[in-house]
């Protein structure tokens, strides 16, 4: 028998804001883009190594997803 109710469980409360990383794994750090679109944004990470960085995805160009791109840049690599 399972218990399952067909809903999702999300395994975090608190999602990113738009700018801003939440590390979901020692080195895996969670992101949002802004969609232009009913879908509304598309979920990036960042996975940091021995010599440097790999971003997984990049969103869709705009100047919007650029400033977002700028700040991260900035304040967390």
């Amino acid at each position: 028998m399972t218990t399952d109710n067909g809903l999702l469980t999300y395994p975090f409360v608190e999602i990113p804001e738009y700018g801003t990383t939440l590390e979901v794994a020692p080195g895996v750090y969670w992101l949002r883009m802004p969609l232009p679109m009913s879908l509304n944004h598309i979920n990036l990470y960042l996975l940091e190594g021995n010599s440097g960085w790999t971003i997984v995805d990049t969103g869709i160009r705009g100047e919007e997803t650029r400033d977002h791109w700028h700040d991260i840049f900035e304040n967390y690599l």
